[in-house]
C-alpha cells in the first residue's frame, strides 16, 4: 500500500462523519476574506478578528471585491494612515501586508474574463504550500498563505503540530509541514473530505486505528 493510499484510508476512517463547517469566514465577501487573513496573522493586540471585520463591513458596505478593496487602499497616503484610521492600530505592518497581498492577487490571479471569485478559487486550488515563498511577503509565512488559500476555496488546511503529527503517525515517519500539507491535499479528494471541516480538536482526538497497519 502506498503512503497516499494509507493516508486516504485513515482519513476516511477518522473523519468521514464530519459535518460541514459553518464558519462565517468562508462565506464573507472576498475583500473581507483577504482582510481576515491579514488580521489573523501575528498581531500586536489581542482583539478578536470577527468584530473587526464586522466593523469594517459596516463602515465600508460597498467594499466587497478585491478590486474595490484595492481602490480603497489607494485612497490612503500611507499604510500607517490606513492602519490608524481603518484598522485602529499604530502598527503599520498589517496595512503594509494587506497592500502587498491585494496587489499580488490582482496582478497574478485576476487576469482574463470571469468573476473574481472564480479566478481566486482557481488560483488558490492551483497554488501549492511552498508557493508562499514566491509572494515575497515575509509577514505572511506558510500559515498565513495556507489560511488565505482556505478562505479563497482551496481544499487544504493550515500547518500546525497536530496536523503534522497526524500525518507522521499514519505514515510512521517524520514529515515536514509542506510535505504533510501536500499529502493531505492529494488524499482529501479521494476520501472525499473537506479539510477545513477538520477542527483542531479533531486532529488531536485519539484515533486508535491510526497506524501503518490497516
Amino acid at each position: 500500500m502506498t503512503e497516499l493510499e494509507l493516508l486516504t484510508v485513515n482519513l476516511r476512517r477518522d473523519f468521514a462523519a464530519l459535518s460541514p463547517s459553518a464558519e462565517r469566514a468562508w462565506y464573507r465577501p472576498l475583500a473581507l476574506r483577504v482582510l481576515d487573513c491579514v488580521l489573523s496573522l501575528r498581531r500586536t493586540d489581542d482583539r478578536p478578528v470577527g468584530p473587526r471585520l464586522d466593523a469594517f463591513q459596516e463602515r465600508f458596505p460597498e467594499v466587497e471585491s478585491l478590486r474595490q478593496l484595492g481602490s480603497l487602499l489607494s485612497t490612503y497616503k500611507s499604510p500607517a494612515l490606513f492602519a490608524r484610521e481603518v484598522l485602529h492600530t499604530n502598527d503599520p505592518a498589517p496595512a503594509a501586508t494587506l497592500i502587498a497581498l491585494v496587489d499580488y492577487l490582482i496582478r497574478m490571479a485576476l487576469a482574463g474574463p470571469g468573476s473574481e471569485a472564480a479566478h481566486l478559487k482557481a488560483w488558490a486550488a492551483c497554488a501549492r504550500p511552498q508557493d508562499y515563498l514566491t509572494l515575497r511577503i515575509p509577514t505572511l509565512g506558510l500559515v498565513g498563505f495556507q489560511y488565505l488559500r482556505m478562505l479563497l476555496g482551496a481544499n487544504t488546511t493550515k500547518p500546525d503540530l497536530h496536523v503534522g503529527r497526524y500525518v507522521a503517525t499514519v505514515l510512521g515517519r517524520p514529515v515536514s509541514d509542506v510535505e504533510a500539507l501536500l499529502l493531505l491535499e492529494e488524499a482529501a479528494p479521494l476520501v472525499p473530505l473537506r479539510l477545513r471541516d477538520v477542527t483542531a480538536a479533531s486532529w488531536t482526538a485519539p484515533h486508535p486505528r491510526v497506524s501503518g497497519a490497516v
